[in-house]
């Protein structure tokens, strides 16, 4: 930011303040020159309280600036650099990379609260040639939700092989969780993780389950973005209702150029501080009007909207899966 911009802003901001400080000094300069008795030739003293004046209003300046200007400009740049720097480290070493073939473009992001967060996503091809993806938020920060959203991970990538849906496969990470909790009770069991898991053929057939937002989902003949709501189960051994009927897999169709978005609540929850407001319609706007072409360019320019909305202070983990069909 400009000197000239800087200094119009912060006479813009706290001129209340300055007026009500400088007649303060103003006021008491005179009474002090009233009941004064020289000891110290008048001009001297005025060339004192000339020094006091500006040194007070260059601290006031000074404070502006710490409290004012570090947040929104240099707190920003400092945000922007860390996720376009993939300076996380579980961007860096654990999330998978971008993957691009004939039949799908699947890129990630993800910017945590800490450099180890609970947000996560996976991706991977089984055997047969299916798509597997899979987004979540463990509750929580740090490394205890770090290693939750690892063993799931874990548990993603060892099962998509044995078997055939969704459901099934979450079942089974359900039933992995309560013979880890039983085997270890010092585990807690209040952390759980919300979870959707795909699988996807390459004619763009989707099935899909588990508790998760909703996804969006743009379908490029139409020039429309639709909502997909997803319904499943908690990655918790207390969360489901134990009433709770079993549900199959859901399913919908991608063809080609449509552009499938998934995210976890942490994007549309972020909150701007000044005027209060959470990040979510302004997500569902973004995908509707920017262009589609650059996914990679689309991912960026996401996030660095999400945090100027935010001033530069993210409040949670905020992860991204987008996928394209071919």
């Amino acid at each position: 930011m400009r000197s000239s911009t800087t200094i119009k802003q912060y006479m813009k901001d706290a001129w209340p303040v300055l007026i009500v400080l400088n007649l303060s000094i103003l006021g008491t300069l005179g009474i002090g020159l009233k009941f004064y008795t020289p000891p110290i030739r008048v001009p001297i003293v005025l060339l004192l309280v000339c020094c006091f004046t500006l040194f007070i209003n260059f601290s006031a300046f000074v404070l502006f600036l710490t409290e004012k200007i570090l947040p929104k400009e240099q707190e920003f740049g400092k945000i922007i650099k860390r996720f376009r720097r993939g300076d996380s480290r579980m961007q860096n070493y654990v999330l998978p990379l971008d993957y691009v073939d004939e039949n799908y473009e699947i890129r990630g992001r993800c910017m945590t609260y800490n450099p180890i967060g609970g947000d996560f996503y996976n991706f991977l091809k089984d055997k047969d040639g299916n798509y597997w993806m899979g987004i979540g938020d463990t509750s929580g920060h740090g490394y205890v939700a770090g290693l939750f959203s690892l063993m799931i991970m874990n548990q993603m990538s060892h099962l998509v092989h044995k078997f055939e849906t969704p459901h099934e496969i979450i079942d089974q990470m359900l039933e992995h969780l309560e013979e880890r909790t039983n085997t270890f009770p010092h585990i807690h069991r209040s952390l759980y993780a919300t979870f959707l898991l795909m699988k996807a053929d390459d004619k763009g057939n989707f099935l899909h389950s588990g508790i998760h937002p909703s996804l969006v989902l743009y379908k490029s003949k139409e020039d429309k973005t639709y909502v997909v709501n997803t319904d499943g189960k908690f990655l918790s051994t207390v969360m489901n209702s134990p009433l709770k009927k079993p549900k199959p897999s859901q399913s919908f169709k991608m063809d080609r150029d449509d552009i499938l978005f998934c995210f976890t609540d942490g994007l549309f929850e972020q909150k701007n501080r000044s005027i209060g407001g959470y990040y979510g319609e302004n997500l569902y706007k973004f995908l509707e009007t920017t262009p589609k072409k650059n996914i990679r360019k689309l991912i960026d320019d996401l996030f660095s909207d999400v945090v100027k909305h935010t001033g530069g202070r993210i409040q949670d983990d905020m992860s991204l899966l987008v996928v394209r069909k071919f």
